[in-house]
């Protein structure tokens, strides 16, 4: 019976961490609230002259980088999806370059294969029996099949000719296909540096977001508190993640934009 209720509430426990959601931290941190607004209002007339002035404007400044770095999280949100679509297109289409060309090659060659094998057979069995009369001193018979292997001869000849001309095409088409398929694979790896840059930003960026929660809870603090300087002191801080934050927003959608010059240049060797 007890380990009956034990199991019970064990489950129940497990249940509610897992159906409770767990807010994301910097998702919630920062929210520019009715209460907020009214509190940062309060403290600045409270401190009158500049400083009102200076808070007000330290907020909307602050309220407008936010803005800003949610429209540029769209922004490259979108382009990095549409980039990631189009590489994939573009190594799909690598794998088909010159797909029809070759295959009309491969059928033109088969083609010639089978249509001079009955000659070639014909031949080769004609001097098999060249040798055979040779070994029995069957002068009389030799001569006369050495006769007719003469005349095929020169048809075997043409047959063999026409046969490598058309394996020398087909040679020539799949390594003409292997260059530019490796031309245009040499185009994509430039693509790499480029998300090592956006890593390596994405990384730059965690530490500010960090700092930015812990400054969000202070400047509360002193705006509920009506204390200005504070306030100020916080919304500078903020102010400085927040353009530090932008700034690196701003340089991964740059870096997404070379990435899509790259997939345009590698797709404009596909035409």
């Amino acid at each position: 019976m007890m380990f009956r209720r034990l199991w019970f509430s064990v489950l129940a426990m497990v249940l509610l961490f897992t159906l409770t959601p767990i807010p994301y931290a910097n998702a919630a941190a920062i929210e520019f609230t009715d209460s907020v607004q009214a509190q940062l209002n309060a403290t600045a007339d409270r401190a009158g002259g500049t400083i009102r002035s200076k808070l007000k404007k330290q907020y909307d400044d602050f309220k407008s980088e936010r803005r800003q770095v949610m429209d540029w999280d769209d922004r490259i949100s979108s382009l990095r999806y549409a980039n990631e679509a189009k590489a994939s297109e573009t190594r799909k289409r690598i794998s088909e370059i010159d797909k029809d060309k070759i295959r009309r090659l491969e059928d033109q060659l088969q083609a010639a294969k089978s249509k001079y094998k009955p000659l070639f057979d014909t031949y080769s069995a004609l001097n098999k029996q060249i040798a055979a009369a040779k070994k029995l001193k069957d002068k009389s018979l030799s001569k006369m099949l050495q006769s007719q292997a003469g005349g095929m001869k020169i048809l075997v000849a043409l047959g063999r000719e026409d046969i490598r001309s058309k394996q020398a095409a087909l040679t020539a088409a799949k390594k003409e296909r292997t260059s530019k398929a490796a031309k245009i694979r040499s185009i994509l790896s430039e693509i790499d540096p480029y998300k090592s840059k956006i890593k390596g930003d994405k990384s730059a960026i965690t530490t500010p977001n960090k700092l930015m929660t812990t400054e969000w809870k202070n400047f509360k603090a002193a705006v509920k508190a009506n204390e200005s300087a504070r306030t100020s002191d916080a919304l500078s801080r903020l102010l400085t993640l927040s353009g530090q934050i932008l700034a690196k927003k701003k340089s991964i959608y740059s870096y997404e934009q070379k990435i899509e010059s790259v997939i345009a240049r590698a797709n404009a060797q596909l035409r």
